[in-house]
């Protein structure tokens, strides 16, 4: 019985940790973002560029990684500008979409402007 606890704990303490690394250990600029371990995906870290001025574009810029081994893409704000012909940024904020654990991880860059 005494073995089975000290299993128990040592497995409850090494899930709680998952939020402190890889993907669900990621910063924005809001801090952490909800993680879950199965199925993510969350939209945050928006930052107001010029208050007052409406968005009419929209652009986007994403990266992936498989596995936690191989990553691509271009997430930069101005890909996401020149993605959708923005000339002033007016709002941006990131996107993330994982799946089981990091096996499959998508991180965008949204950008609103004119």
């Amino acid at each position: 019985m005494k073995r089975v606890l000290m299993s128990l704990g040592v497995i409850v303490f090494a899930t709680s940790l998952y939020g402190c690394s890889g993907i669900g250990g990621y910063y924005q600029p809001s801090g952490l973002f909800p993680s879950a371990g199965i199925y993510m995906e969350t939209t945050s870290g928006g930052i107001l560029h010029d208050n007052g001025a409406t968005p009419t574009k929209t652009g986007k810029a994403c990266g992936t990684g498989i596995l936690g081994i191989v990553a691509t893409g271009d997430t930069t704000v101005e890909a996401a500008m020149n993605n959708g012909g923005i000339k002033k940024a007016v709002f941006t904020e990131q996107s993330i979409k994982s799946i089981l654990w990091g096996l499959y991880v998508e991180v965008c860059t949204i950008a609103k402007g004119n």
